[in-house]
Protein backbone atom coordinates (compact mmCIF):
# COMPACT_ATOMS: atom_id res chain seq x y z
CA UNK A 1 0.00 0.00 0.00
CA UNK A 2 1.63 3.29 -0.98
CA UNK A 3 1.00 6.36 1.29
CA UNK A 4 -0.76 9.30 -0.10
CA UNK A 5 -1.49 12.83 0.95
CA UNK A 6 -5.35 13.60 1.57
CA UNK A 7 -6.90 16.78 -0.02
CA UNK A 8 -7.76 18.39 3.57
CA UNK A 9 -3.73 17.93 4.24
CA UNK A 10 -2.58 19.03 0.57
CA UNK A 11 -5.14 21.96 1.34
CA UNK A 12 -3.56 23.11 4.59
CA UNK A 13 -0.05 23.02 3.62
CA UNK A 14 -1.12 25.20 0.46
CA UNK A 15 -3.00 27.78 2.75
CA UNK A 16 -0.26 27.90 5.09
CA UNK A 17 2.39 28.32 2.39
CA UNK A 18 0.77 32.02 1.52
CA UNK A 19 0.76 33.28 4.82
CA UNK A 20 4.80 33.47 4.84
CA UNK A 21 6.50 35.04 2.14
CA UNK A 22 9.66 32.83 1.75
CA UNK A 23 7.84 29.56 2.37
CA UNK A 24 8.07 26.27 0.08
CA UNK A 25 6.62 23.18 0.64
CA UNK A 26 9.37 20.63 1.00
CA UNK A 27 6.84 17.32 1.70
CA UNK A 28 4.01 15.44 2.98
CA UNK A 29 4.19 11.67 2.09
CA UNK A 30 7.64 10.90 3.12
CA UNK A 31 10.51 9.58 0.84
CA UNK A 32 12.11 6.04 0.86
CA UNK A 33 14.57 7.77 3.99
CA UNK A 34 11.53 8.56 5.97
CA UNK A 35 9.41 5.16 4.89
CA UNK A 36 12.50 3.27 6.75
CA UNK A 37 12.79 5.04 9.59
CA UNK A 38 8.85 5.62 10.18
CA UNK A 39 6.58 8.50 11.14
CA UNK A 40 3.93 10.76 10.63
CA UNK A 41 4.83 11.34 7.41
CA UNK A 42 4.85 7.62 6.26
CA UNK A 43 0.74 6.29 6.42
CA UNK A 44 0.14 3.54 9.02
CA UNK A 45 -0.44 0.67 6.80
CA UNK A 46 3.32 1.41 5.34
CA UNK A 47 4.91 1.57 9.01
CA UNK A 48 8.17 -0.65 9.00
CA UNK A 49 7.05 -1.37 12.89
CA UNK A 50 3.52 -2.03 14.05
CA UNK A 51 4.92 -0.09 17.23
CA UNK A 52 5.87 3.20 15.61
CA UNK A 53 5.77 6.16 17.53
CA UNK A 54 3.06 7.60 14.90
CA UNK A 55 0.39 4.57 15.84
CA UNK A 56 0.16 3.95 19.31
CA UNK A 57 -1.69 7.40 20.96
CA UNK A 58 -5.48 7.25 20.95
CA UNK A 59 -5.80 9.37 17.93
CA UNK A 60 -3.39 7.63 15.76
CA UNK A 61 -3.90 4.20 15.88
CA UNK A 62 -6.48 2.59 13.38
CA UNK A 63 -8.31 0.02 14.29
CA UNK A 64 -9.90 0.29 16.46
CA UNK A 65 -10.16 4.27 14.72
CA UNK A 66 -11.83 4.11 11.58
CA UNK A 67 -9.83 6.81 9.84
CA UNK A 68 -7.31 6.33 7.04
CA UNK A 69 -4.53 3.77 6.96
CA UNK A 70 -3.11 5.03 4.00
CA UNK A 71 -2.55 8.58 5.01
CA UNK A 72 0.58 10.71 6.02
CA UNK A 73 -0.28 12.60 8.74
CA UNK A 74 2.27 15.60 8.59
CA UNK A 75 3.53 18.70 6.45
CA UNK A 76 7.44 19.92 6.33
CA UNK A 77 7.27 24.10 5.01
CA UNK A 78 10.62 25.40 4.60
CA UNK A 79 11.41 28.97 6.25
CA UNK A 80 14.01 31.63 6.30
CA UNK A 81 14.67 32.71 9.36
CA UNK A 82 12.54 35.74 10.18
CA UNK A 83 9.54 33.44 8.72
CA UNK A 84 10.62 30.83 10.94
CA UNK A 85 11.10 32.82 14.67
CA UNK A 86 7.24 33.63 13.88
CA UNK A 87 5.85 30.67 12.77
CA UNK A 88 7.37 28.70 15.53
CA UNK A 89 6.33 31.28 17.97
CA UNK A 90 2.57 31.26 16.84
CA UNK A 91 2.74 27.45 17.36
CA UNK A 92 4.00 27.61 20.93
CA UNK A 93 1.89 30.85 22.03
CA UNK A 94 -0.95 28.07 21.41
CA UNK A 95 1.27 24.98 22.97
CA UNK A 96 1.71 26.57 26.10
CA UNK A 97 -2.10 27.33 26.99
CA UNK A 98 -3.28 24.14 24.69
CA UNK A 99 -4.73 22.76 27.87
CA UNK A 100 -7.86 25.82 27.20
CA UNK A 101 -7.04 26.05 23.31
CA UNK A 102 -9.30 23.59 21.62
CA UNK A 103 -7.74 24.22 18.52
CA UNK A 104 -4.54 22.02 20.39
CA UNK A 105 -6.41 19.23 20.08
CA UNK A 106 -5.60 18.55 16.64
CA UNK A 107 -1.99 18.46 16.73
CA UNK A 108 0.49 15.78 17.61
CA UNK A 109 3.77 17.71 17.76
CA UNK A 110 5.98 20.32 15.60
CA UNK A 111 9.70 20.42 15.52
CA UNK A 112 11.02 24.14 15.10
CA UNK A 113 13.09 27.30 16.18
CA UNK A 114 13.26 30.05 17.81
CA UNK A 115 16.82 31.21 16.13
CA UNK A 116 19.21 30.25 19.23
CA UNK A 117 20.37 27.16 20.59
CA UNK A 118 18.77 23.85 19.08
CA UNK A 119 15.76 23.43 17.17
CA UNK A 120 12.80 21.75 19.64
CA UNK A 121 10.64 19.24 19.24
CA UNK A 122 6.90 20.27 21.28
CA UNK A 123 5.13 17.31 21.57
CA UNK A 124 1.26 18.62 21.71
CA UNK A 125 -0.09 15.68 23.62
CA UNK A 126 2.24 14.84 25.96
CA UNK A 127 3.10 18.62 26.79
CA UNK A 128 6.74 17.99 26.62
CA UNK A 129 9.71 19.55 24.88
CA UNK A 130 12.77 17.68 23.80
CA UNK A 131 15.88 18.72 21.02
CA UNK A 132 14.86 18.06 17.22
CA UNK A 133 17.32 17.45 14.26
CA UNK A 134 19.37 20.09 13.33
CA UNK A 135 17.58 20.57 9.39
CA UNK A 136 14.78 21.63 11.69
CA UNK A 137 16.27 24.97 11.60
CA UNK A 138 15.24 25.67 7.89
CA UNK A 139 12.05 23.90 8.13
CA UNK A 140 8.97 23.38 10.41
CA UNK A 141 7.68 20.10 10.80
CA UNK A 142 4.05 19.71 12.10
CA UNK A 143 2.00 16.75 12.66
CA UNK A 144 -2.03 16.37 12.89
CA UNK A 145 -2.94 13.63 14.96
CA UNK A 146 -4.13 10.94 12.26
CA UNK A 147 -7.84 10.80 12.82
CA UNK A 148 -8.30 14.46 12.09
CA UNK A 149 -6.39 14.12 8.01
CA UNK A 150 -9.52 13.86 6.49
CA UNK A 151 -11.38 16.99 8.76
CA UNK A 152 -11.65 20.30 7.30
CA UNK A 153 -13.06 21.73 10.77
CA UNK A 154 -9.29 20.44 11.95
CA UNK A 155 -7.43 22.21 8.68
CA UNK A 156 -9.14 25.21 9.36
CA UNK A 157 -7.79 24.84 13.26
CA UNK A 158 -4.74 24.79 12.42
CA UNK A 159 -4.42 27.15 9.88
CA UNK A 160 -5.68 29.75 12.69
CA UNK A 161 -2.76 29.12 14.26
CA UNK A 162 -0.51 29.19 11.54
CA UNK A 163 -1.73 32.77 11.08
CA UNK A 164 -1.40 34.06 14.50
CA UNK A 165 -4.96 33.99 15.06
CA UNK A 166 -5.65 34.63 18.98
CA UNK A 167 -8.51 32.02 20.71
CA UNK A 168 -11.08 35.03 20.24
CA UNK A 169 -10.28 35.72 16.67
CA UNK A 170 -10.77 31.89 15.88
CA UNK A 171 -14.13 31.39 18.08
CA UNK A 172 -15.87 34.64 16.08
CA UNK A 173 -15.13 37.36 19.45
CA UNK A 174 -16.93 40.39 17.41
CA UNK A 175 -15.01 42.67 19.35
CA UNK A 176 -12.13 43.61 17.12
CA UNK A 177 -13.34 47.34 16.23
CA UNK A 178 -14.80 47.75 20.67
CA UNK A 179 -12.29 50.29 22.19
CA UNK A 180 -15.28 50.79 24.75
CA UNK A 181 -15.41 47.31 26.46
CA UNK A 182 -12.44 46.02 28.55
CA UNK A 183 -11.35 42.47 27.12
CA UNK A 184 -8.23 41.92 29.95
CA UNK A 185 -7.94 42.00 32.82
CA UNK A 186 -4.03 42.78 33.93
CA UNK A 187 -2.37 44.87 31.16
CA UNK A 188 -2.83 44.73 27.55
CA UNK A 189 -3.26 41.38 25.82
CA UNK A 190 -2.58 40.48 22.21
CA UNK A 191 -6.24 40.61 21.54
CA UNK A 192 -6.44 43.87 22.30
CA UNK A 193 -3.35 45.04 20.79
CA UNK A 194 -5.00 44.02 17.45
CA UNK A 195 -8.10 45.59 18.03
CA UNK A 196 -6.21 48.84 18.94
CA UNK A 197 -4.44 48.71 15.26
CA UNK A 198 -7.58 47.73 13.76
CA UNK A 199 -9.64 50.64 15.24
CA UNK A 200 -6.57 53.24 14.36
CA UNK A 201 -6.49 51.86 10.92
CA UNK A 202 -9.98 52.24 10.91
CA UNK A 203 -10.07 55.81 11.83
CA UNK A 204 -7.02 56.57 9.69
CA UNK A 205 -8.74 55.31 6.77
CA UNK A 206 -11.52 57.37 7.47
CA UNK A 207 -9.93 60.63 7.93
CA UNK A 208 -8.01 60.33 4.61
CA UNK A 209 -10.99 59.68 2.88
CA UNK A 210 -12.66 62.88 4.50
CA UNK A 211 -9.75 64.57 2.95
CA UNK A 212 -9.48 63.03 -0.08
CA UNK A 213 -12.92 64.04 -0.48
CA UNK A 214 -12.32 68.07 0.53
CA UNK A 215 -9.17 68.14 -1.82
CA UNK A 216 -11.56 66.82 -4.99
CA UNK A 217 -14.14 69.06 -3.99
CA UNK A 218 -11.70 72.22 -3.74
CA UNK A 219 -9.72 70.99 -7.20
CA UNK A 220 -13.27 71.34 -8.47
CA UNK A 221 -14.12 74.39 -7.58
CA UNK A 222 -10.82 76.29 -8.72
CA UNK A 223 -11.57 74.55 -12.21
CA UNK A 224 -14.49 76.49 -11.90
CA UNK A 225 -13.12 79.67 -11.00
CA UNK A 226 -10.21 80.13 -13.10
CA UNK A 227 -9.82 83.15 -15.11
CA UNK A 228 -12.82 84.58 -13.27
CA UNK A 229 -11.70 87.57 -11.09
CA UNK A 230 -14.23 87.27 -8.01
CA UNK A 231 -12.42 88.72 -5.42
CA UNK A 232 -14.59 92.05 -3.91
CA UNK A 233 -11.86 93.48 -1.98
CA UNK A 234 -13.79 95.99 -0.74
CA UNK A 235 -16.40 93.81 0.57
CA UNK A 236 -13.08 91.90 2.50
CA UNK A 237 -12.11 95.05 3.96
CA UNK A 238 -15.23 95.80 5.00
CA UNK A 239 -16.51 93.09 6.10
CA UNK A 240 -13.53 91.27 7.68
CA UNK A 241 -10.99 93.57 8.13
CA UNK A 242 -12.78 96.44 9.50
CA UNK A 243 -13.21 95.08 12.94
CA UNK A 244 -9.32 93.95 13.13
CA UNK A 245 -6.50 96.15 14.64
CA UNK A 246 -3.09 96.27 11.99
CA UNK A 247 -1.54 94.42 14.96
CA UNK A 248 -3.94 91.47 14.47
CA UNK A 249 -3.66 91.30 10.91
CA UNK A 250 -0.07 91.15 10.74
CA UNK A 251 0.05 88.64 13.68
CA UNK A 252 -2.67 86.09 11.11
CA UNK A 253 -0.22 86.51 8.68
CA UNK A 254 2.20 82.97 8.15
CA UNK A 255 5.82 83.94 8.81
CA UNK A 256 7.17 83.00 5.57
CA UNK A 257 4.83 85.05 3.54
CA UNK A 258 5.10 88.45 5.72
CA UNK A 259 7.45 89.63 3.25
CA UNK A 260 5.76 88.45 0.15
CA UNK A 261 3.02 90.64 1.87
CA UNK A 262 4.37 93.39 2.75
CA UNK A 263 5.63 93.55 -0.93
CA UNK A 264 2.18 93.24 -2.06
CA UNK A 265 0.75 95.70 0.05
CA UNK A 266 3.44 98.44 -1.21
CA UNK A 267 2.73 97.81 -4.96
CA UNK A 268 -1.25 98.51 -3.94
CA UNK A 269 -0.59 101.61 -2.29
CA UNK A 270 1.63 102.85 -5.03
CA UNK A 271 -1.46 102.24 -7.57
Amino acid sequence: MATRATPVLTGLAADWKKLYKSAVISGIVGDTRHAKRGGYHISIADQVSKTDYSVVRPDDKAPPGTWPRDAAAAIDMNLNLADMKVCHARLCAVWRNRANDPRARYLNAHNGWDGTGNPGRYDWYAGTVSTATDDHEWHVHLELRRRYVNDPKAAAAVLSILRGDSLADFQGDGMALDTKTPIYDKGPSERQALADLHYAAFKGNAAASVEQRALARIETLVAQLAGRDLVDEPAIVAGVLAGLTPEKIAAAIPEALTEQVADELAKRLQG
